[in-house]
């Protein structure tokens, strides 16, 4: 398995969210790339749990029989 690459990025966020990354980096003393890549983190694997959750929900009943799916993928 690879090690993780990091790559630096630039944002723009508004004021009172550097305010507040500000505020919790010094009450944790952790840095703020830290608490910005902690947030990305936590977003992206509640994403990937709504998508899972929608992938779910599909219903799959309606898909060919493979004698049709051959006479499709031969026209």
């Amino acid at each position: 398995m690879k090690a993780k690459a990091k790559r630096r990025i630039s944002i723009t966020i508004i004021p009172q969210l550097d305010d507040a990354m500000i505020q919790i980096s010094k009450e944790n003393g952790i840095s703020k790339s830290s608490i910005m890549e902690q947030a990305i983190a936590s977003f992206l694997k509640a994403k990937l749990v709504k998508d899972a959750k929608a992938l779910s929900k599909m219903k799959f009943d309606d898909l060919p029989t493979e004698d049709e799916w051959l006479t499709i993928q031969n026209d």
